[in-house]
């Protein structure tokens, strides 16, 4: 079977592992693999026997292209603009939660980067990071 210029059979009975891997893994999550691969029944027992992650779900850097980000700013617009609506109709709206970005490690390290300098500075007025 050729899929892009690569022959996949070819791959196997050479037994490039790690390249068929390294294929699969990359290909999109809206896709015929992936959508067997969540219908079967012993890899659905399996997932569900796991504990649950105490991480929130992020999309992937590579999936999150400027359609991802465009449509993520209108759902908070929308979800915005419902609870405005709600507030004015007298309501009680609840703060609307975003819809997740991707995390990365350079996000991780820059948030790191700023809480050692919020707890320096506080430290420099006395107060502990526990006040944070």
């Amino acid at each position: 079977m050729q899929v892009y210029g690569v022959d996949l059979a070819e791959w196997y009975a050479a037994g490039r592992w790690v390249a068929l891997l390294d294929f699969v893994d990359g290909l999109p999550s809206a896709c015929r693999l992936n959508e067997a691969i969540v219908n079967d029944k012993e890899y659905a027992a399996y997932m569900a026997s796991l504990p649950k992650s105490e991480d929130e779900w992020a999309p992937r850097v590579a999936e999150f292209d400027l359609n991802a980000h465009l449509l993520r700013e209108l759902l908070h617009a929308v979800k915005s603009l419902s609870t405005v609506t709600l507030a004015a109709a007298g309501g009680k709206p609840s703060e609307p939660t975003p819809f997740p970005a991707p995390r990365t490690e350079l996000e991780r390290a820059m948030e790191a980067a700023d809480r050692r300098w919020t707890e320096d500075f506080i430290g420099r007025l006395g107060f502990d990071a526990s006040d944070i």
